[in-house]
């Protein structure tokens, strides 16, 4: 199990790769597309919103992949 996101290969050309957090596949897509989301999701862990800033959230459907493997 993986603390940080790591980024592994899905296909033996290594055309596809898979990011994995905690134990499970958080997104998939090139290589390039899978650094900048781990990117996107170090940066938003390192800066956090003022205390006096509240933000909704509202449910999110159940995103797939674009790629079918």
């Amino acid at each position: 199990m993986y603390t940080e996101p790591i980024i592994l290969p899905l296909d033996r050309d290594k055309t596809i790769f898979a990011m994995h957090l905690n134990g499970g596949i958080i997104g998939a897509g090139s290589r390039e597309v899978c650094e900048l989301l781990v990117h996107i999701i170090i940066e938003q862990t390192t800066h956090s919103l003022p205390e006096d800033v509240t933000t909704q959230t509202r449910p999110r459907a159940n995103l797939r992949a674009a790629i079918v493997i």
